[in-house]
This record gives C-alpha cells, sequence and structure tokens, in this order.
C-alpha cells in the first residue's frame, strides 16, 4: 500500500465517521465477544486493547463486562464519535494509528488484544511487524482475537485498501513473526444482513498456552 492508499483509506473513515459508526455500532458481535473472552486468562485485573475500534461498539461491550479497555483507531473522527457515545470510565481512548503501538509504554500490559476488522487495512508485507508490536503488549498468557476478509490478494475498493487473508498467506505471515504462537484459525459469514463477504478469523496465543475454543 502506498502513503496515498493510507491516506485515501484514512480519509475515508474521517469523511464517512458518523454513517460508518452509525452502520456498524449494532451489529451484534456477542458469538465472537464470547468466544474471545473464554480465552482470556484468570486473573483479578484484565485489560484489553481495541485495534481499531471503530464506532467503540466492541470497546463499549468489553467495559461494560467490567473489564479495562483501551481503544485505538487511527481516525480521530471515529474515536471522537465513539467517545462521545459510550461515556464509560473503563475506556481510555486513544487517537493512534497501528505504526504508534510500539512507541507505547504498553509492554506485558494486555490480557486481550482484540483487533475485529481493523489490520485487514495493513499492508501483507507490513503485518508480521505490526502483529508482533502487539504480541510485545500481551501478557505471557494474553490472547489476541484479529478478522479479515477470506481471500487471495490485496486490493482497493472504493476508497479503502483491503488486504485479504486465507490459510496460505496467514501461515505465510506467521513464519516472520518472531514470537512463537499457538493459534486457531476458522471461517465466519458477515454479520451484516446485506454483505455476503467470509470472513478469516483468528484467535491466537503464545506457545505453551493452548487453545481452547469451540465454534459453533
Amino acid at each position: 500500500m502506498t502513503k496515498q492508499s493510507f491516506k485515501n483509506t484514512l480519509s475515508f473513515y474521517d469523511e464517512n465517521a458518523v454513517e460508518f459508526a452509525c452502520q456498524t455500532v449494532s451489529i451484534d458481535m456477542h458469538d465472537l465477544s464470547e468466544l474471545f473472552i473464554n480465552q482470556l486468562p484468570q486473573r483479578d485485573t484484565q485489560c484489553i486493547l481495541d485495534v481499531g475500534c471503530g464506532s467503540g461498539r466492541d470497546a463499549n461491550y468489553f467495559a461494560k463486562q467490567g473489564y479495562e479497555v483501551t481503544a485505538i483507531d487511527a481516525s480521530a473522527e471515529l474515536i471522537q464519535w465513539a467517545e462521545r457515545h459510550h461515556m464509560s470510565s473503563k475506556i481510555d481512548w486513544h487517537h493512534l494509528d497501528f505504526s504508534g503501538i510500539e512507541k507505547q509504554a504498553w509492554e506485558n500490559k494486555f490480557t486481550g488484544i482484540w483487533a475485529c476488522a481493523s489490520l485487514l487495512h495493513v499492508p501483507f508485507l507490513e503485518l508480521p511487524f505490526i502483529i508482533n508490536s502487539l504480541l510485545d503488549t500481551f501478557t505471557d498468557d494474553g490472547v489476541m482475537y484479529v478478522s479479515f476478509k477470506y481471500g487471495k490478494g490485496e486490493r482497493v475498493d472504493g476508497e479503502r485498501f483491503f488486504c485479504d487473508m486465507d490459510e496460505l498467506r496467514w501461515k505465510t505471515i506467521v513464519a516472520k513473526i518472531p514470537h512463537v504462537i499457538e493459534y486457531h484459525i476458522w471461517l465466519s459469514a458477515d454479520k451484516r444482513a446485506d454483505c455476503k463477504d467470509a470472513w478469516f478469523n483468528v484467535m491466537i496465543k503464545r506457545e505453551n498456552n493452548p487453545i481452547r475454543i469451540s465454534v459453533k
């Protein structure tokens, strides 16, 4: 992805923040959220990083379950919308893009990382580095959920850049991640009634922390 492609993608979300937020804030993600929550370590204090939080839908859900949440998005307009519409003392909102993650003092901070339909805007060649920077913010027993549209390449759809994912492409990324991880992958249907896209889902833990997951 060129710098112009990134700029166009970000501009899309800034310019369409209200419409995008209103279209996505009420999508029922309960089944995926619960799968994620069930993988979290048993601790008195849990802190979740919501990467590319968009409308703040999922950050708000996790906060209502009692978790401390750090929510980030590269779109200043979306962060502002989310903060206005989800008044919670348990959510710490940040206007931050993916490249800024490694500059934060977040090492070993998060028991959970939720990257739902957000890393799909990262170029394929950059994904190992971004995922590795996220893994650096993990506690040793943490868990990360990521999702992409199912496909074999990179494309521009309208004004937005997308990096699609399939099993082979994912294995290529894993081979380039310095951290040793265990993961479970599965496909799911789009939650939006008017969309027929298939989604490529991954639940990640560091090796020696086996994943026990049931997908219905």
